[in-house]
């Protein structure tokens, strides 16, 4: 029990400092605005006291509704006195006229608030949107790679959206209607004790027994908003891994597998909102009981004094607007009390990805470098990605001299695209330091970097847009000429005047209307234009026929020249070009020589040359 106590005040802790942070981060800035909207909201809920205030009149002064009084006689028996004379009907009928009039002052009003509270509510709520997720977006940007190793696609896609719009609403519904109501119940509390403190006692009374539902039901729902929220971006992931690899699904024909996958997680995420909703209205209709109950019971007293000449008509009728005004906004205070616990899962899982550490950044008086030369040194460097039990590098050293042909060779798994990939600065080693051109690449901003070393994926991605577009997309300044010249570089440049409309021709989502060796080409294209200092290959020209692979070659032979290249291949044929040839086996650095110094040794390279040119 103390346990679940201190897990109670932590958790609280935690949503004040969110709901804190919210208000001080995101909604400051648009004080004047929220001002208004608490103004207005303020207004819109003082209209049930300034209409109960009216219904007293109309009933005690214009309509003069009176009880006949009971008295009890000297003989003890009960007589009726009736009520006195009112005012003249002429009277009555001036101050009906100024009833209806300020009634539809008061109803103009009302509409021209409600306009100004939507119209700044919204402002404010999608300034929220576009910032949360603007910051969400640059965060991801940002952010290293082995944050996504470690994250579903779905579960990102779920907190960018699904998250923020949630916490949009809080803004525009919890928040401020939160405030509009505790607002009215305060301005209630203060009003029916001013009309009488014993009906005000009795209506009073109900307040405990809110607060004891409440504190039942948060205990319940708790856990169901995590638990759906966990469950919500599992099926986002399932739907997001069905549709990238859709080619995959049906290849296989697994459609109704992925059918099944989809869903049970949909059904377990329906079963805890409809579990929470259930929940929720459980909450509301004990509220709503506990109301039923405290109107009752003030409903008889009043009769009962109205009976006895201590109430008139109108100042009853006006008590029960007032009551009803009281108890309206706590049922829906209960009723919010779902969203406020949903919205601080949201809210949470939003911090949370923008708290995520960036490890992968700029040092300070990070160097920009004007030129690159590419001269590289590996220096006794080790690599652990997260979460994994054994080192995917281990004690890699060597020295590689500017204008230097790489080869990576292994099996897979060995660890050579980890190694180029350190190259980018994608990940850190956990041990030792890349030297490149006498800096240390952590020394070394990382767009001056990443502007000198270009890679060419084995699977390239490419984006919805123009095929000129996709070519220009690491150098968006380039002229149309240039973009010809790294298409024709890459032998791409007879297909594309092929296409009805050239370099204009659209490219679907992931290249879907390319064959496997026209992405390839469009990647060593983008690649080219770039003019890099560092050319990185991964096993490029695996997805090419023998003629455009030999053609590619010969002009990856020309574009090599003058460059620091490293190509990742299992070919040897590929690999006996290269001036200095890796040998890597389970992260370590076997081997290293020319073709022909390795081959002298017979170790593990000779023994893969020997079996290839044998097959």
């Amino acid at each position: 029990m103390a346990e679940e106590k201190k897990e109670e005040r932590v958790r609280l802790r935690d949503s004040l400092r969110q709901t804190s942070r919210l208000l001080r981060g995101y909604l400051l800035p648009h004080w004047t605005r929220m001002m208004l909207v608490l103004a207005t909201a303020f207004g819109l809920s003082l209209s049930p006291y300034i209409f109960g205030f009216m219904s007293k009149i109309m009933i005690d002064k214009v309509l003069e509704i009176r009880p006949q009084i009971q008295q009890e006689t000297l003989e003890g028996e009960t007589s009726q006195t009736a009520p006195p004379a009112g005012r003249p009907m002429e009277e009555r009928m001036r101050l009906l006229w100024w009833m209806f009039l300020a009634y539809v002052l008061i109803r103009l009003t009302l509409a021209g608030l409600r306009w100004l509270y939507s119209y700044n509510i919204t402002y404010v709520g999608q300034k929220l949107v576009f910032r949360l997720r603007q910051e969400l977006y640059d965060k991801l940007q940002r952010i290293q790679i082995s944050f996504f190793d470690r994250q579903q696609v779905g579960k990102i896609m779920a907190r960018v959206f699904d998250d923020v719009d949630i916490v949009q609403y809080s803004v525009s519904h919890v928040f401020v209607q939160l405030l509009q109501n505790m607002g009215m119940l305060a301005i209630g509390v203060v009003l029916l004790m001013h009309l009488n403190i014993a009906l005000s006692a009795i209506a009073l009374a109900t307040l405990p027994f809110y607060a004891v539902a409440y504190r039942l039901y948060r205990r319940k729902v708790r856990p169901i908003n995590r638990a759906q929220r966990e469950r919500n971006s599992e099926m986002y992931a399932v739907a997001s891994q069905a549709i990238s690899g859709i080619r995959v699904v049906k290849s296989f024909a697994q459609e109704p597998r992925e059918e099944r996958r989809f869903f049970h997680k949909a059904a377990e995420v329906t079963r805890l909102l409809i579990k929470r909703i259930v929940l929720g209205n459980t909450l509301g209709a004990a509220s709503g009981i506990i109301s039923v109950l405290g109107t009752q019971a003030v409903f008889y007293l009043g009769a009962r004094k109205i009976q006895a000449g201590e109430l008139s008509y109108g100042t009853f009728a006006q008590f029960m607007v007032y009551v009803a005004s009281l108890f309206s906004p706590m049922v829906r205070l209960s009723n919010m009390n779902a969203m406020v616990q949903w919205v601080s899962v949201a809210l949470k899982r939003v911090f949370n990805l923008l708290d995520e550490e960036i490890t992968i950044k700029d040092r300070p008086g990070a160097v920009e470098l004007e030129e690159c030369k590419g001269h590289i040194v590996f220096d006794h460097v080790w690599l652990k990605y997260e979460g994994a039990e054994d080192c995917a590098l281990k004690d890699i050293t060597f020295e590689v001299s500017p204008g230097t042909i790489v080869a990576l060779v292994g099996p897979s798994g060995s660890g050579k695209t980890s190694l180029v990939n350190l190259l980018l600065r994608l990940y850190d080693p956990s041990k030792g330091r890349i030297i490149l051109d006498g800096h240390d690449l952590r020394d070394i901003k990382l767009s001056s970097l990443r502007r000198y070393i270009r890679m060419v994926p084995q699977e390239p991605i490419l984006f919805s847009g123009t095929i000129a577009e996709n070519i220009a997309y690491g150098r968006p300044g380039a002229t149309p000429s240039q973009i010809v010249e790294a298409a024709k570089a890459a032998e791409l440049h007879n297909f594309i005047m092929s296409l009805p409309d050239k370099y204009e021709s659209e490219v679907e989502e992931a290249g879907a209307n390319l064959s496997g060796g026209q992405k390839q080409r469009m990647a060593i294209a983008m690649a080219l234009l770039t003019d890099p200092s560092v050319l990185i290959l991964d096993d490029s020209t695996s997805a090419l026929d023998a003629e455009t692979e030999a053609r590619i070659q010969q002009t990856l032979d020309r574009v090599m020249v003058g460059r620091t290249c490293f190509i990742i291949t299992h070919r040897m044929s590929t690999a006996r070009k290269a001036d200095l040839i890796l040998v890597l086996k389970d992260g370590w650095l076997i081997e290293m020589g020319s073709h022909d110094e390795l081959m002298a040794k017979g170790g593990m390279y000779a023994q893969v040359f020997h079996q290839q040119l044998a097959a």
